[in-house]
This record gives structure tokens, C-alpha cells and sequence, in this order.
């Protein structure tokens, strides 16, 4: 690992910054994989193949069905074959050291997974670059199957991502923020910033747009890249502070709120729900993981309904939309109480609970509004057996409350 740092007051000016410099450090450390894990995602970057040989002035021997391409990361090029024969395993080979050479790189884990269902098979790996400044850096790879006919268009590309980057380290009014970034910063890139240090990011009230001012602290910052580097300063512009994202763990009181429901009645939450527990579900009729649950949902309602489980949907459908959601409502029999606004992810309550990517769902206890279980324990097909042991407490605790 390497470990840079670099004074602000001259990075600040060479930028061509007007805002006044400010007397802090940026620490950059350099992490060689496990990135993404850290970033809570990636951007695939396709590296298209060829049958063109005249990359390579030596490659390993017996290899009968080869195709050729390159990895291009920040102009950076990494020369790789892919060898897919027919009736056996495929082989990945990368340049890793780029000097033409693939029989003195280290190995590619390449992988391949069969779909019993489809007969398709997806391959997938990992490997290591020696990049530019001599550190390893792990980059991660798929391939779907070219015989899949609904990724025509796939059939002769490799995709990779970047599990290499960096960790940078700074002060905002006094409060240390760590970020990652997987390759280098870039100037239309966004960076995390945990301002509750809850380990969960709010992509509207936790993310900072690099060239952007942003207001978390009190004062109002700009984030720039020089030469790779990252630059923070005092902006010019004054903004005001960004409300924190709402604390919506597990024992949190969930956020009160009154809405209608399509049927036009008024709904309060969670006091119309007393002697109940509630699964608030966002949710969208174009929103494909959001369909998959349904089945689950439906197994728990009919099993739980009349013993006082009860779901409230938030559609983030759009405007105009309102007799498509009926239709979806009708066609796969759900008779939960559904509220629309037709306004998809400018709901008002979709910006109250900051929720940024649906499913998302939360239960709560009608007469204490305390959150009972989130995402994990509410998808797949435990879903049904975790809202009876809730309702099993709450009854324990309703009994034990009389008694007293």
C-alpha cells in the first residue's frame, strides 16, 4: 500500500480555485482490492473481442477456440485471450504485466456457472493488473453466455469492473470523513460520506457530486480531482445544511405521517394500524424484484392477515398512471390498502423515508410505531415465518402488559 498527502493551500490555487484554501490535509491510501465491497456497488466497462492474434508474442499452447481484447482503464491498456471451446471449460488470459507475454502472468480464477433452468452458462473472475505506478490492482470479470439470445449483443464482450482503489481520508468542520473510490476519482463521480456512521449510505443526503457544492457539516464545501488527487476546500456559494437521512434501523421509531389511499380514504400512519404490525412496502409496477416478492407477501397475508398483519403499498408509479396500477392490482389479487400519488420517485413519502432503490420495505408495530424489520428480514420466503414470530411477541407482550 502507498500513502500520499498533499497541502491544499498550493493544490487549491493550481486548480484555479477562487475560494479561499484551507490549511488541511488529504490522506490517499491505495486499497489492491475489495473495493467494491466497500463502495456498495460498480460501473461494468465492456471490453469487446476479436479473433485479431497480434497482441501477444507468446501465448500458452493447445489453446483451439481464441478470442482477443483489451482492458482499458485510464487510457491504460491490458491485452487478454479468452479461450471458449465447445465442450469444455473456458480459460481466461490477461497481460497482467503487459510484455506481450501470457505464459508469466498469475492465473485468472475464471469460472463458469450453469443455469439448469436456461442450459446457460455465465462465467466469472477475478484478477490482478500491475498498474502503471507498480501496485497490483484486482479487477473483476464477467461473461454472459453467447448462445443467450436475449444478450445478443453481449455475445463477444467480456465485462469487467474495478475492485482497486482508493481511501481517502479528510476533515469537514473538524469531523473525519473516509471515502472510497474504486480506480481513480473522477470529476463526474460522487463519493459516500457516512454522516451518521450508521454503515448505510443515503444516495440523496450522503453523497457529495465531485464539482459540486454540498452543505453537511454547517459549511458549505466543494470536493475537485487534480491529477488524480482529490482537492476539498470552502466554496463560494452557501447552502444550507442538508437534513440527515432518517434513522430507520430495527427499535427506531418509523416516521408518522397521514396520506390517502387509492380508494380515497384517509389513512394515518402508524395509528391506523393500533393492535397491528404493518409492512410499509414502496414498491412499482415496473419495479421487476418488487413483483418477484409479491408471492411471498401474498403467503404472509393469508396466513397472518386475521391475526393482525396488515401491508400498506407506496406506489412510485407516474403520473397518469393510476388505472395501470388498478389493472395490477386486479390481475394479481391483492387486496392491501395501496396508496398513489403519480409522482414515481418525487413521492412525498418516498423523499421522507429517503428511500433511493425499491423494494423497500419496512415493518412496524402499529401502537408504538417501532420498526420491527427491514429489507433482510422482510424478502424471500421467510418473510411469511418472521411476521409470525413478530405477532407472537407482540401478543407475549400484550398479555404479560395485562397481568400486571
Amino acid at each position: 500500500m502507498s500513502l500520499s498527502r498533499f497541502s491544499l493551500s498550493l493544490a487549491l490555487v493550481t486548480a484555479g480555485w477562487n475560494s479561499v484554501a484551507i490549511s488541511q490535509e488529504v490522506k490517499q491510501e491505495f486499497i489492491p482490492k475489495d473495493v467494491t465491497a466497500k463502495t456498495g456497488g460498480y460501473s461494468p466497462i465492456r471490453a469487446v473481442m476479436d479473433e485479431k492474434a497480434e497482441l501477444f508474442k507468446k501465448e500458452p499452447d493447445g489453446l483451439m477456440a481464441k478470442k482477443y481484447g483489451k482492458i482499458t482503464i485510464e487510457g491504460e491498456s491490458w491485452g487478454f485471450l479468452l479461450n471458449e471451446p465447445e465442450e469444455s471449460e473456458a480459460t481466461l488470459f490477461i497481460d497482467s504485466n503487459r510484455d506481450g507475454d501470457l505464459t508469466n502472468d498469475p492465473v485468472v480464477d475464471w469460472k463458469g456457472v450453469k443455469n439448469e433452468a436456461t442450459g446457460l452458462t455465465q462465467y466469472n473472475g477475478k484478477a490482478e493488473l500491475k498498474l502503471p505506478d507498480g501496485n497490483l490492482g484486482a479487477i473483476g470479470l464477467y461473461r454472459f453466455d453467447p448462445k443467450d439470445e436475449k444478450r445478443a449483443q453481449l455475445k463477444d464482450t467480456v465485462l469487467f469492473y474495478m475492485d482497486f482503489g482508493y481511501e481517502f481520508m479528510f476533515k469537514l468542520d473538524g469531523k473525519e470523513f473516509s471515502t472510497f473510490v474504486a480506480g481513480v476519482p473522477k470529476q463526474n463521480g460522487s463519493l459516500a460520506l457516512d454522516r451518521d456512521g450508521n454503515g448505510i449510505i443515503s444516495s440523496r443526503l450522503e453523497r457529495a457530486k465531485i464539482g459540486e457544492p454540498f452543505n453537511f457539516t454547517g459549511t458549505t464545501y466543494e470536493i475537485r480531482v487534480l491529477d488524480g488527487k482529490l482537492l476539498v476546500g470552502k466554496s463560494e456559494k452557501e447552502l444550507p445544511q442538508s437534513p440527515m437521512p432518517p434513522d430507520l434501523r430495527i427499535g427506531k421509531t418509523a416516521i408518522e405521517f397521514t396520506a390517502t389511499k387509492m380508494d380515497g380514504e384517509k389513512v394515518s400512519f402508524p395509528g391506523s394500524f393500533a393492535g397491528k404490525v404493518v409492512m410499509l412496502d414502496f414498491w412499482a409496477t415496473w419495479c421487476g424484484p418488487c413483483i418477484a416478492e409479491i408471492p411471498n407477501m401474498k403467503v404472509a397475508y393469508e396466513e397472518w392477515h386475521d391475526k393482525g398483519f396488515e401491508i400498506l403499498g407506496i406506489s412510485l408509479d407516474r403520473e397518469g398512471e393510476e388505472e395501470k396500477v388498478r389493472k395490477f392490482l386486479e390481475a394479481r389479487e391483492l387486496p392491501w390498502p395501496q396508496v398513489y400519488e403519480g409522482k414515481a420517485w418525487d413521492v412525498e413519502l418516498a423523499r421522507t423515508y429517503d428511500v433511493s432503490g425499491i423494494p423497500f420495505v419496512l415493518l412496524v408495530d402499529g401502537d408504538s410505531g417501532k420498526i420491527l424489520g427491514t429489507s433482510r428480514q422482510l424478502r424471500g420466503e421467510g418473510l411469511s415465518e418472521f411476521i409470525g414470530k413478530q405477532l407472537e411477541k407482540k401478543e407475549s407482550i400484550a398479555k404479560t402488559s395485562a397481568n400486571e
